[in-house]
């Protein structure tokens, strides 16, 4: 893996690397121009000597031989021209030298060589010459008289002088250039820094609000392009900032209504993946125990897993209801999520309607019942009244037996009435309660007085009891009598149709300094755990076993209930199948 190379490094060394080559690029083309500058510089000046001395040597020969005048002049002039002189004729002879190059007279040079300057033209050469070893700037200078060449002066001055001045020029600029690149590489970094900066900062900006931390904004100092970029992070940052806001705020919303419905809501993706679930639906579905990180499509019903699968295929709404536990009945809406017209999951609202299934099958029944209780005492008094009206019967006693058992009925039907109206005045709130302060004890003991001929006859065992701090006390409560006495009726008569010859019925009172316990206990066959939060409701009729062949209309204890409450008291019932039921209600005791 390569290694990470910031920009600011890489910044540094575009610096160095262009620095470098614009130096070494100038330094050689410096380098090459000082050269040429210099030679040039110097053959112009032996050029110019030259044609000084050239003009000397004419003015001292006056058309005389090239000899012993001409090489006096050169003596003499020597360290002016600081440079070896050779004074040649026109057949290329040495004549005359300079000071210290006397060894060279008499040398005859190649035609070659002094040619071109016997034609009056001043020549310069750089370069190895036939007489020297070393390289020499040669400038050939002729002297003329009139139109007539009478002869050349040749100059030759070592190349490694002038060499050696370029070389200390070319030793300044480079340690020049080096000063220059060490100030430069300074400049680099510091330029560097003003570009990198910002960037390193926008980086650190970019990667918090990456991490969802949007409250931090970058400065901006310059008008460049570095802090138009700046400015506009910081207007993202802030948008962003401004949208994720909105988008919490929504959400939160989203989730407070969600959260705040009584309906379950799930919603899933079209690959059958749980999206979201709020806390309804996992309390409906009974997966609270599942942490919400592993929870699965897989762990709800079958049913609602095909309703998802089903709704995220087709894209239709569909309405379903399922039974995932016993007594429990839910109804899953199904509607589509789509994005771009594409279906792309489904979201589930879950409605327990348990209670309303359970309170239409509690109607259904109530309808049922009612109809036959209706149906069975007028088809009783029908059956009966028509043998007496056609005479068929004739035997007194028959008719006797026969007027009463169309009497039975006749109140039957009239206490099935009774106890609609009643049902009707409580739910309306005009059942009128008539308050005073009356005696338990006597209230029981009037109740266990109407019964007892019938437990008799049914050989059930009747009895009361009080439980109270004082023997004989009153125990007084504000209420109203016949009400009252109404729902211990209602709970007596239920005991004796729910009990078995031989059991026991017990009617007991506790009081305690604050309140009055009444319950009716029997020895029956007891009532289903699951079925005692029910037993209260105004249509129920708990299980068909209890009857015995003798039914209610099952309004008695909905009735009794709504009369408590109409008290301000509060009602109860237990009971283990087997064992026998009790049914009770305690209300507040006055007069202590």
């Amino acid at each position: 893996m390569a290694a990470k190379v910031s920009i600011r490094t890489r910044l540094i060394a575009s610096y160095i690397i262009v620095t470098v080559l614009s130096l070494g690029v100038l330094g050689v083309m410096f380098s090459s121009m000082l050269s040429d500058y210099f030679f040039t510089q110097q053959e112009k000046s032996l050029v110019s000597r030259g044609q000084a001395v050239a003009e000397i040597v004419t003015d001292v020969v006056q058309g005389r031989p090239l000899t012993l005048q001409a090489r006096m002049v050169l003596e003499n002039l020597s360290d002016f021209l600081q440079a070896q002189v050779w004074l040649i004729d026109r057949s290329g002879l040495v004549v005359a030298t300079s000071s210290g190059a006397m060894e060279w007279e008499g040398l005859r040079l190649d035609a070659r060589e002094f040619a071109e300057v016997m034609n009056g033209t001043v020549v310069t050469r750089r370069g190895r010459s036939g007489q020297f070893k070393t390289p020499m700037v040669t400038v050939a200078v002729p002297i003329t008289m009139g139109n007539q060449v009478l002869g050349a002066l040749f100059m030759y001055t070592p190349v490694s002088a002038v060499r050696q001045t370029v070389d200390q020029v070319q030793n300044l600029v480079f340690i020049a250039s080096l000063f220059a690149l060490v100030v430069s590489n300074l400049a680099g970094v510091g330029l560097s820094r003003s570009i990198t900066g910002p960037l390193r900062a926008m980086t650190d900006l970019a990667q918090e609000m990456a991490r969802g931390v949007f409250g931090r904004r970058v400065p901006v100092d310059t008008k460049d392009e570095l802090g138009e970029l700046g400015e506009a992070i910081n207007l993202l940052a802030e948008n962003l900032e401004r949208s994720l806001a909105d988008l919490q705020e929504e959400r939160d919303k989203f989730q407070s209504i969600v959260s705040g419905i009584d309906e379950g809501v799930i919603a899933a993706s079209k690959d059958s993946q749980l999206l979201w679930i709020n806390s309804q639906a996992r309390e409906l579905l009974r997966v609270g125990h599942i942490p919400l990180d592993k929870l699965k499509l897989g762990d709800f019903p079958v049913p609602l897993v095909d309703l998802v699968r089903k709704v995220s295929t087709t894209g239709q709404v569909e309405v379903l209801d399922i039974s995932p536990f016993p007594m429990v009945v839910l109804r899953a809406y199904g509607s589509p999520i789509r994005r771009r017209e594409e279906t792309v999951g489904s979201v589930i609202l879950l409605q327990d309607v348990s209670e309303a299934r359970r309170l239409e099958n509690m109607r259904r029944d109530f309808l049922a019942n009612v109809t036959h209780e209706l149906r069975t005492p007028l088809t009783s008094i029908r059956g009966f009244v028509e043998p007496l009206l056609d005479g068929t019967v004739t035997d007194e006693k028959t008719k006797e037996r026969y007027l009463a058992i169309v009497r039975d009925e006749a109140v039957r039907l009239s206490r099935l009435i009774d106890d609609i109206l009643d049902l009707a005045k409580l739910e309306s709130g005009s059942m009128s309660i008539n308050f005073d302060l009356l005696d338990v004890r006597e209230l029981v003991q009037r109740v266990q007085n109407v019964f007892a001929p019938q437990a008799a006859k049914q050989g059930i065992e009747l009895r009361s009891e009080v439980i109270s701090a004082q023997e004989g006390e009153e125990i007084l409560v504000l209420g109203d009598s016949d009400r009252l006495q109404q729902v211990l009726t209602n709970f007596v008569d239920n005991a004796l149709r729910h009990t078995e010859p031989g059991g026991a019925i017990t009617i007991s009172v506790e009081a305690s300094e604050t309140r009055v316990i009444v319950k009716v206990s029997d020895t029956g066959s007891g009532i289903d755990p699951e079925e005692l939060p029910y037993v209260w409701e105004r249509f129920y009729k708990a299980d068909k076993s209890r009857e015995k062949g003798k039914k209610g209309t099952g309004l008695g204890l909905a009735i009794s209930r709504g009369i408590i409450e109409n008290h301000g008291g509060e009602v109860f019932a237990t009971s283990k199948p087997g064992e026998g039921a009790t049914f009770g209600f305690v209300l507040a005791r006055t007069g202590m």
